[in-house]
């Protein structure tokens, strides 16, 4: 398992993490997920393969991940 950080800027309030954690915890090869608004950012810690994945999840929940 690795960890990733992800930047979500959209992302601004408690609600926020909780829709991304759990869009993202669905994910296979997830493990571990922490959102934190205050910073922007999602880090991850799974599959690296599962990026793409995740990036996707993340933009089906309504959130833009600049590249």
């Amino acid at each position: 398992m690795n960890e990733y950080t992800l930047e979500v800027p959209a992302m601004t309030c408690e609600g926020c993490e909780i829709v991304i954690t759990g869009a993202v915890t669905a994910v296979p090869g997830v493990g571990r997920v922490e959102a934190d608004a205050e910073a922007g950012r999602v880090t991850i810690n799974g599959d690296p393969s599962a990026e793409p994945r995740v990036r996707n999840a993340i933009e089906e929940a309504g959130y833009d991940v600049p590249e």
